[in-house]
Formats: C-alpha cells, sequence, structure tokens
C-alpha cells in the first residue's frame, strides 16, 4: 500500500475540507495501485 500525496488549490482543498465539495478530479499523471490511498493537501 502506498500513500499518494498531492496539492491542491486552498478554494478547492476548503471546499473538500468542509464537506461542500464530495471529491476532487485530477489527471492520473501518478500511478496508483488498488488498496493505494491518495491524500490531498493545501
Amino acid at each position: 500500500m502506498a500513500i499518494i500525496k498531492k496539492k491542491i488549490w486552498p478554494k478547492y482543498f476548503d471546499l473538500v475540507k468542509s464537506g461542500k465539495k464530495k471529491f476532487e478530479l485530477r489527471l492520473a499523471d501518478f500511478k496508483i495501485k488498488k488498496g493505494d490511498w491518495t491524500e490531498k493537501r493545501n
């Protein structure tokens, strides 16, 4: 299992964190396998 850390723009991060935005779509510019986690940070 790997943890993939990605940054997102502050205005979108705040919306996701508050629950107003339920998900964040990203380009698959990284490899991910079943069981991996993505961590989105400001």
